[in-house]
């Protein structure tokens, strides 16, 4: 038996073997992150590859590649018509652009609830007025549904009959709601009977003032950025999220355990309810830019109504605050009697800024009224240095994920140019030998110099391109370095020994990309033809 090592192209027939041989299903896990007309490439492989996209479960529509709608719909059209119909959809992304009908919109979801798809994401990418069509609020299987506008206000609208029975989570953002429903008690979403996760971020409303959710199944709730007011009716509500809104708020939620509130000057119009029993963590952000003592009164207020927490967190600026207007709480026994931790933070931090770093201290006064009601709370004041050493290390981090993706770029781009340019260079030589063999007339040898000289200057023109290329490509590298190693230099000594070894070998592998470069620049100086040899 020859026992000898395969070649390499044997070792590259394995592993595309390998690949090939995987099943089904998983391949369909690695087709899910393309978009199908991506997807739809593959089948170009092999015949083993031709029909694997046409049973995938997971749907990726996307209009990024297609110049007009028209042309994208009709690939859309195109897909579903050769699609395996035999196959359920677990999954449908639509994320799309320009003018469109509700015939194209209606064509997909009506395919896709036919198939039983229980996850469901449309993105409108370009801000322009799209009304949903009916079929998409009356489906059997659909679990999870995201309509997104994108970062344009109120650019989807929403027929006002909901009938999602399986319905687990709803995300709507830049979605313009209908309610014209009488009984405040019915709530939005009360035709979705197993919601669970609810977020409404930059809605509004037409056909009442107000958004009613009021829902029995609830457990988690996040409004961000809502201009309505709203009611909140959820006696099974577990966690709440409530961010950058300017209305008011009414919420009954006496299970609630969780509670986020940030960056809202209108927190004095936040009712909640008082019976709160199983609040057990409170996030509190507030700005307090030009805080007056009314804002400090809606403050204190509601502090009040968060008697039974037990891990509290607020920032700085509240302490602050309490302290400029300590008359509000002189009077005020602590409302805290299950707290077992207090912690404050600088919510605005410089990650540049080192003479920021004044000490952290709390008025008595305001400590009494937070610590007194439960004598054994741990209490953490986080400074200024622990705030700007965490976002430090997530910088550093991040630059060296950065760093690590251009390189990598980087290094595909070589081998691909590398390739190219040997190949140019073998198709140059040949062209000048045999145009050196062969002899030309005399009324040709005008025409045949002209034409050489204009390919010496291409040759030079070329040269010059890849090396102004190369340059900067290395400076990029170069300035990203020094970026993350300034960074590192503000780390304190414990996290930045454990980001140390990973920059030296991003150091270290930049300098092996950056001098494969140069050497391979200068490999293609030395085959360039000399002016002699494309003259002669």
């Amino acid at each position: 038996m020859d026992s000898s090592p395969p070649d390499k192209k044997g070792r590259m027939n394995v592993e595309c073997d390998r690949i090939s041989q995987l099943p089904d299903d998983l391949i369909h896990k690695i087709l899910s992150f393309l978009d199908i007309k991506q997807a739809m490439g593959t089948s170009a492989l092999s015949s083993r590859w031709q029909y694997v996209w046409t049973s995938m479960p997971c749907l990726n529509f996307s209009s990024a590649k297609f110049h007009k709608l028209p042309d994208f719909s009709k690939f859309v059209t195109h897909v579903l018509s050769r699609r395996n119909n035999e196959i359920d959809v677990s999954s449908v992304k639509l994320h799309f652009r320009g003018k469109y009908t509700q015939v194209f919109v209606k064509r997909i979801l009506d395919y896709a609830f036919s198939h039983k798809v229980q996850q469901l994401n449309v993105t409108r990418l370009d801000g322009k007025k799209m009304e949903v069509p009916f079929s998409l609020f009356n489906s059997q299987s659909l679990k999870h549904l995201t309509l997104n506008g994108s970062c344009y206000p109120n650019s989807i609208l929403t027929p006002p009959i909901w009938d999602l029975p399986a319905l687990t989570t709803l995300n709507l953002i830049s979605v313009t709601l209908y309610d014209d429903s009488t009984d405040k008690c019915a709530g939005l979403f009360s035709n979705c009977a197993n919601l669970k996760n609810l977020t409404l971020r930059t809605c509004g409303l037409m056909g009442s003032n107000d958004f009613n959710i009021c829902h029995p199944g609830l457990s988690s709730l996040r409004l961000e950025d809502v201009r309505n007011g709203a009611n909140v009716v959820t006696p099974q509500l577990k966690k709440l999220t409530i961010k950058y809104c300017r209305c008011e708020l009414q919420i009954s939620a006496p299970r609630l355990s969780f509670l986020h509130f940030e960056d809202s000057h209108y927190y004095r119009s936040m009712d909640l309810s008082a019976d709160f029993l199983s609040l057990q963590k409170v996030d509190i952000h507030i700005p307090c830019y030009s805080i007056d003592k009314e804002d400090a009164h809606g403050i204190v207020s509601l502090l009040q109504q968060l008697h039974s927490v037990k891990f509290l967190t607020l920032n700085l600026e509240i302490i602050k605050t309490l302290s400029s207007f300590v008359e509000l709480i002189s009077h005020l026994p602590s409302p805290f009697t299950n707290l077992k931790r207090l912690k404050i933070y600088p919510a605005y931090v410089d990650p540049d800024e080192e003479t920021q770093s004044e000490e952290l201290t709390m008025c008595s006064k305001v400590k009494s009224y937070l610590l007194d009601g439960s004598l054994g709370a741990t209490f953490t004041m986080v400074s200024y240095e622990e705030i700007r050493a965490v976002m430090n290390v997530a910088s550093a981090r991040k630059l060296m994920r950065e760093l690590q993706v251009e390189l990598n770029l980087l290094k595909e781009n070589r081998e691909t140019d590398k390739t190219d340019m040997d190949q140019d260079m073998t198709t140059v030589h040949e062209q000048v030998e045999a145009e050196n063999g062969r002899a030309k007339p005399d009324t040709e040898v005008k025409w045949h110099f002209g034409e050489r000289i204009t390919r010496i200057e291409s040759y030079w023109e070329d040269l010059n391109e890849r090396l102004e290329k190369g340059y900067s490509d290395a400076a990029h590298i170069i300035s990203m370095l020094r970026e993350i190693e300034e960074v590192l230099t503000k780390l304190p000594t414990t996290p930045r020994a454990k980001l140390q070894a990973r920059f030296s070998n991003l150091c270290a592998e930049a300098g092996t990309i950056m001098d494969n470069m140069m050497d391979h620049l200068k490999k293609q100086c030395d085959k360039k033809p000399r002016f002699k040899c494309l003259l002669s």
